[in-house]
C-alpha cells in the first residue's frame, strides 16, 4: 500500500549526497541527478535505462523501468506480464525540497514454475496517486499524502488459492525536524472494504472481511542524519569482504552515533467489522486491534505488543445455550518483554569486533551478545493488561513474570487478578451447573478464592499472587494452606 512512497523514497535518498539542486530545471542538472540516483546501480541496468531523469520546462521527470529489473535479474522460471515504467514528476521548491507527483496505475500477471507446480499470480491497482514534499537533506517526505484505488491481489498454486482486495486506500506521511539529527515521523492511513478468500488446504474455503483498517504509526526522535551516514557507508564498501582499519573505525563510530536509533515507536492497526467465514459458520467482531510499541536500542529496551477484541459473535448455535452468555463483550491481551539490553549488546559489539576479518566475531563472543541482551540471564515479561469483560464477569490481570531461556525450570511470577460482579459469576455458573458440571467444580474453587481475597473497593475481589523459583505460591501474603 506504500510502496509507491517508499519507491519514490528510495529513488530520490541519493540526492544528499550533495548541496542542494538549484531551483532552475536545466538538462544538465538533470543528467547529474541521475548520475545520482544510479551511484550504485550496477552498469548494465545503468545503460539499459532502469532509472532515466529527464528535463522539462519546470520539472523533472523521473522514469523507474521494472522490466528491466527483472530482465537483468535473470527470473529463470519466473515470467511476469504487464510490468511498465512507473514515473514521478519533481519541481523543485525554493527552500530546496522537491513537490513530487505521480499518478499510475498497475495490472501485472505472473507464473512461477517451480515444485511442486505451477503457480500464477496477479496484482491489480486501478489507480494511485502520490502528491508530497520531499527534503533531501532528511531522505524522506516533510507531508505526502497517496491515495489507491481497487487494489487485488491472486495467488494460485496446485495447493490453494488467494484473493485479497482493498476498495480505497488512503495514506498520510509527515516528517518534522525536531533538533539537530533528530526526526518525528507520521503515518496514518484507511484501508476500506477489506476481503481475502483462501481456497484449499487444511482449512478448506475462509472468507475474511473488513469493513476498514486504521493504521497509525509513529515514530519519535529518530537519528536520521547518523543513519544516512551508516547507510551510505554500507552501501559504499558492499563489495568488499573485510575493511580497511580505518574504515572499521569509521564503521564503529557510526555505530555507537546511531544509538538509541529512534525515542519510541509505536503502531496501531484497528480492523472494524470483521468476518471470518469457515465450513463451521462466520466468525465476526465489531473491532480487533493490533499495537506494538518500543524505546529505540537501548539499555532497558521495552518491547510491547497486544491484541484486542471487541464484541466477538461467534457462528449461530455453534455455542451450547449455556456459554453464549459467557462469550466477552471485549479481551484484552497487552504484554511486554522489558529489560533488554540490547544498546549493550551493540557497544559489545562495536568493543569486541574486527571488521578487517571476514569474521568479525568469534563464536564465543557472538554467543556472550546473547548473554548481553537478557541480564543475569532473565527474560522480564510484563502484562500490562489482560482483561476479559462480560455481563456475567470482569477479570483483569496485571503483573510481571521472570523466566530463565536457559534454565526451563527457573521462573517466578507476582501478578495482581482483580475481579468484578463476583456474585454474578458464581450465580450464572451454579444456574448452569445442572447442565455443565464443569461450572458447579468452578463455582466452588470462585467461592474458595473469596475466601482467600482481598477487598478491592467498589465490590471488586482481589487477589495479589506470588509464585518463588521455589514453587510456593503466596496469595495476597498468605500461603496456600496445603503449602503451609
Amino acid at each position: 500500500m506504500r510502496r509507491q512512497i517508499l519507491m519514490a523514497s528510495a529513488a530520490l535518498a541519493l540526492l544528499s549526497a550533495s548541496p542542494a539542486f538549484s531551483q532552475q530545471v536545466t538538462s544538465s542538472e538533470a543528467e547529474s541527478l541521475q548520475q545520482k540516483l544510479t551511484r550504485y546501480l550496477p552498469k548494465e541496468m545503468v545503460d539499459a535505462g532502469l532509472v532515466t531523469v529527464r528535463a522539462a520546462t519546470s520539472f523533472y521527470e523521473l522514469r523507474f523501468d521494472p522490466a528491466i529489473l527483472l530482465d537483468k535479474a535473470k527470473a529463470g522460471p519466473m515470467t511476469i506480464d504487464g510490468l511498465k515504467p512507473m514515473t514521478a514528476y519533481l519541481r523543485p521548491m525554493p527552500e530546496g525540497t522537491y513537490h513530487v507527483e505521480a499518478n499510475d496505475s498497475f495490472d501485472i500477471k505472473g507464473t512461477v514454475d517451480a515444485a511442486p507446480g505451477k503457480n500464477t499470480f496477479s496484482y491489480v491497482i486501478d489507480s494511485m496517486k502520490l502528491d508530497g514534499i520531499y527534503d533531501p537533506e532528511i531522505l524522506y517526505f516533510t507531508s505526502a499524502d497517496w491515495a489507491a484505488r481497487r487494489l487485488t491481489f491472486t495467488s494460485t498454486s496446485p495447493q490453494e488459492s488467494v484473493t485479497a482486495s482493498f476498495g480505497e486506500t488512503a495514506m498520510r506521511v509527515a516528517a518534522e525536524k525536531k533538533a539537530e539529527g533528530l526526526l518525528d515521523v507520521t503515518s496514518t492511513g484507511v484501508m476500506k472494504a477489506f476481503a481475502e478468500t483462501v481456497t484449499g488446504g487444511q482449512g478448506g474455503r475462509v472468507d475474511i472481511g473488513a469493513d476498514t483498517v486504521d493504521i497509525d504509526v509513529s515514530m519519535d526522535g529518530a537519528r536520521y542524519k547518523v543513519v544516512q551516514d551508516l547507510t551510505f557507508f554500507v552501501l559504499d564498501h558492499l563489495k568488499a569482504e573485510r575493511l580497511e582499519a580505518a574504515d572499521a573505525e569509521r564503521l564503529k563510530g557510526l555505530l555507537r552515533d546511531a544509538l538509541p536509533v529512534f525515542d519510541n515507536l509505536t503502531e496501531n492497526i484497528r480492523a472494524s467489522n470483521v468476518t471470518v467465514g469457515t465450513e463451521k459458520g462466520t466468525f465476526g467482531a465489531d473491532a480487533i486491534t493490533y499495537d506494538i510499541a518500543m524505546n529505540g536500542i537501548a539499555h532497558s529496551t521495552r518491547l510491547g505488543f497486544g491484541v484486542g477484541v471487541e464484541k466477538p459473535k461467534p457462528p449461530a448455535g455453534i455455542l451450547p445455550a449455556a456459554f453464549a452468555e459467557a462469550v466477552p463483550e471485549r479481551a484484552s491481551f497487552k504484554v511486554a518483554v522489558t529489560d533488554l539490553d540490547l544498546a549493550g549488546a551493540v557497544d559489545y559489539f562495536v568493543d569486541h569486533a574486527d571488521f578487517t576479518r571476514a569474521q568479525p566475531l568469534t563464536d564465543e563472543q557472538s554467543r556472550e551478545i546473547g548473554r548481553i541482551v537478557l541480564p543475569d540471564g532473565k527474560m522480564t515479561v510484563e502484562f500490562e493488561d489482560v482483561s476479559a469483560v462480560s455481563p456475567i464477569y470482569d477479570v483483569h490481570l496485571t503483573g510481571k513474570m521472570l523466566v530463565y531461556p536457559d534454565d526451563k525450570d527457573r521462573h517466578s511470577a507476582a501478578v495482581t487478578i482483580t475481579m468484578r460482579d463476583f456474585d454474578k459469576t458464581v450465580a450464572y455458573l451454579q444456574k448452569n451447573a445442572a447442565t455443565v458440571p464443569e461450572f458447579g467444580q468452578a463455582s466452588f474453587v470462585l467461592l474458595m478464592m473469596k475466601g482467600l481475597a482481598r477487598d478491592g473497593g467498589g465490590g471488586a475481589q482481589v487477589w495479589d499472587v506470588a509464585v518463588g523459583e521455589d514453587g510456593k505460591v503466596l496469595i495476597n501474603g498468605q500461603p496456600l494452606p496445603f503449602q503451609q
